[in-house]
């Protein structure tokens, strides 16, 4: 079971999504001393105490990962790394906010201002 789950919705070509994927690793990969390799459209990374995986989707990039005992003290702050390196990588133009679902409410108030 992961002990981090990013999820953050994109509307960037699947290259383009996974270019910025390869280049949140290469990053992660000089900082931390991780090594990763590409499955597909999942990347696959791993060093001493930590193991994930960033699937990169058509709508969405997906990162989980599992920490070490060592490293679960330290989960604060690497969520906090891991949002801020997305915010960098992926501008506010390109993130696309997930669709609303309409509930009843919401239902009823649109049938109401008609």
């Amino acid at each position: 079971m992961s002990d981090i789950k990013v999820v953050r919705h994109h509307a960037l070509p699947l290259a383009k999504a996974r270019a910025m994927a390869q280049e949140a690793a290469d990053a992660l990969a000089a900082e931390y001393n991780l090594t990763s390799e590409w499955h597909g459209n999942t990347l696959r990374f791993h060093r001493a105490g930590v193991d994930g995986v960033m699937h990169v989707k058509a709508t969405q990039i997906q990162l989980e990962v599992t920490l070490g005992f060592l490293l679960k003290a330290f989960k604060g702050k690497l969520v906090e790394h891991i949002e801020r390196n997305f915010d960098k990588l992926m501008p506010e133009r390109e993130v696309e906010a997930p669709a609303r679902k309409a509930t009843k409410t919401t239902a009823k108030k649109a049938t109401r201002r008609a």
